[in-house]
């Protein structure tokens, strides 16, 4: 969708998305896929996402908190829904009956919990996080595993950890990930209890692990894990950040431009206007370290990037004019325009950049090539 309210937009693929879970069940040898869509899906909108994937089959799903879990089933999501972080109690138990499933970490709000259903005559849907070397969240020892499965008034269906390093293929890393991966075979095994622990990287490295389910994460909307390594054919990125043309001026050797006047022209030179910055998810730490494109083209970024606006130089494009379509992230997996691309340059990871698309910026949701839906936030 071109120049949508003439500012700055967001186009999701969804047909992209299910070509990466198609992929992602090959991969996943027979395990059920959790589909990870916290944080609004990684910034890409989460319940249009979820209810693509719900038409592909896919019916469990996680997120972080209870707010994301409504969001999800206020829209008619499909399956159920894992929590990953804490609940307050009250909270649980106001929400039971729903198809959510809460994470409990530690033997004392594991106790909590139960004793809290069982005033109600109730069980609580829950999952069991153990610690196997991020030193986060989760319990550490089969004693504390056991007093928690001891609990009558949870209903345990799974455990789960978290990898720290599945997305490296370093020896050392690929060590410490097994060692993750045999604790929790062994804590939860003899106990049959059903497990996951494939996140994105374990899925993509370590297609061999034991296990119930997978996590898929990142790779899910395209990106990789680590941008160090592969990914397999047939994932490709679903998001594009998209803006327009929307002032044209031309400044004279010596100028400068934008805040700091960090960039000074040495030619006279083209500027074209675009209505997209660091509160639309452009980040900051790009400003004269980025090229967007315009009609096929790279035009570097001048000065520094604005909370709403950037300039850029198209002087070398002169067929540019008001309201042709910029991409500032495109859908390349890699390469000079990719989020993989953006976050090497400025020492983050392409996680960050997604999750920062603001809620300013609609998204436009496309389908058999064509706009299906469109979501505003504000």
């Amino acid at each position: 969708m071109k120049n949508f309210y003439k500012r700055t937009w967001s186009e999701v693929n969804l047909d992209a998305l299910k070509g990466n879970i198609a992929k992602i069940s090959e991969l996943a040898k027979g395990k059920e896929i959790i589909a990870i869509v916290k944080a609004n899906a990684y910034g890409h909108g989460d319940y249009q996402c979820a209810k693509a994937l719900n038409n592909c089959g896919i019916m469990h799903f996680a997120v972080s908190n209870l707010w994301e879990a409504q969001e999800l089933s206020g829209h008619g999501v499909l399956g159920d829904i894992l929590i990953f972080g804490y609940c307050d109690i009250p909270l649980v138990l106001e929400n039971l009956g729903k198809n959510y499933i809460f994470t409990v970490g530690d033997t004392d709000y594991a106790k909590e919990l139960s004793e809290a259903a069982l005033e109600k005559n109730i069980k609580i849907p829950v999952h069991i996080k153990i610690d196997t070397g991020m030193s986060r969240v989760g319990i550490t020892d089969e004693e504390q595993l056991d007093s928690i499965l001891s609990q009558k008034g949870l209903d345990c269906r799974a455990a789960y950890t978290h990898f720290a390093v599945s997305d490296s293929l370093e020896p050392q890393d690929a060590d410490f990930t097994d060692q993750q991966q045999k604790k929790i075979v062994e804590m939860c095994q003899k106990r049959g209890l059903p497990t996951h622990s494939q996140n994105s990287g374990g899925i993509i490295y370590h297609g061999n692990y034991a296990g119930d389910f997978v996590r898929a994460g990142i790779i899910m909307y395209g990106q990789k894990p680590d941008e160090r390594f592969p990914v397999p054919d047939g994932i490709r990125p679903i998001f594009q950040l998209k803006s327009v043309v929307s002032q044209l001026k031309t400044i004279h050797k010596g100028d400068t431009v934008s805040y700091g006047r960090t960039f000074k022209a040495e030619r006279d030179t083209r500027l074209a206007l675009i209505p997209c910055g660091y509160a639309d998810g452009f980040n900051r730490r790009l400003s004269g370290n980025w090229e967007v494109i315009v009609n096929g083209k790279k035009a570097p970024v001048c000065g520094r990037i604005c909370m709403d606006q950037t300039l850029i130089d198209v002087t070398d494009i002169p067929e540019v004019k008001l309201g042709d379509e910029v991409i500032v992230y495109s859908n390349e997996l890699e390469g000079g325009s990719s989020v993989t691309e953006a976050a090497k340059r400025i020492g983050t990871i392409n996680y960050e950049l997604l999750c920062a698309v603001g809620t300013r910026v609609p998204r436009i949701f496309v389908e058999n090539g064509k706009p299906v839906e469109i979501q505003r936030y504000v």
